[in-house]
């Protein structure tokens, strides 16, 4: 049986902030025979309650995509000490995962459902396609006209049919999605695009920063508006890699979490 299924009056809710580098695991979601985020801290969560341990998360995140301010759960039978759980989860899961806060919740939460606004942050490397220290932190590419980059993205504000920037297996009723903030640019080599939405279609951001970055190169006038109006996938070229994209931050009406100390090229201006 499953700790989500414990009755009310005998569960325990706990709720944390964990960051992990995507290019040491098979992405979020558990796995047979796979090394994954949500896997390890369910091991080393079960551990310290002595009892199976299911984890829920804000969002799930592809193979070597990174997070900086992923947002998760889990409910337990088992009576442990806030300290406890956050040392012994930071003791037992690999260096490339760290719970930076932890803390008991007694409201109804759920941090997938719950959630008002997603940001993502994809990191653009211009000074070359190889760089050995940044190639599993951001897309190692070409120089890249950032201001035209921010130009156009302005394109993707608002509500719209995002069916042009929408993978391939996506299982969402609508395509529908309303983004907040969009901006693109630059400190020294990186070029940083931000992006915040009510929600994201699978491999959204990825297809977004893709467009973004032939925008960049080629700098074709009205190309974002044109494959948003499109709302065909097929217009689009490859999906940007992975290993640039950071699950940034989740924003939770009425709850007062900790702030987390964000990495410089992450944070908001």
């Amino acid at each position: 049986m499953s700790d989500l299924s414990a009755p009310a009056a005998l569960a325990n809710h706990f709720v944390f902030c964990v960051q992990y580098h995507g290019a040491s695991f098979s992405g979020w979601q558990r796995q047979q025979e796979q090394r994954t985020v949500q896997g390890e801290l369910e091991k080393a969560l079960s551990t310290i309650a002595n009892l199976p341990v299911t984890v829920r998360a804000a969002g799930r995140t592809d193979a070597g995509v990174h997070a900086s301010g992923q947002i998760a759960d889990f409910i337990t039978t088992a009576d442990r000490p806030v300290e406890q759980w956050l040392r012994g989860v930071n003791g037992l899961t690999p260096d490339g995962i760290h719970v930076t806060w932890l803390r008991a919740i007694k409201d109804e939460f759920h941090p997938r459902y719950d959630a008002v606004s997603r940001r993502y942050t994809y990191l653009f490397y211009d000074q070359g396609p190889k760089n050995p220290f940044l190639q599993s932190l951001a897309w190692c590419t070409q120089a890249l006209d950032d201001s035209a980059m921010h130009t156009q993205a302005q394109a993707l504000l608002g509500e719209h049919d995002f069916s042009s920037f929408r993978g391939a297996g996506c299982q969402s009723l609508t395509p529908m999605r309303r983004v907040d903030r969009c901006e693109v640019r630059r400190e020294g080599s990186v070029v940083i695009m931000n992006i915040e939405a009510n929600a994201f279609l699978l491999h959204m951001v990825r297809n977004i920063a893709s467009a973004l970055h032939h925008v960049g190169v080629e700098n074709p006038n009205g190309y974002v508006s044109r494959l948003l109006q499109a709302q065909d996938r097929s217009q689009l070229g490859i999906t940007a890699p992975a290993q640039g994209l950071y699950l940034a931050e989740v924003s939770y009406p009425g709850q007062a979490f900790p702030e987390v100390e964000l990495p410089p090229l992450i944070r908001q201006r």
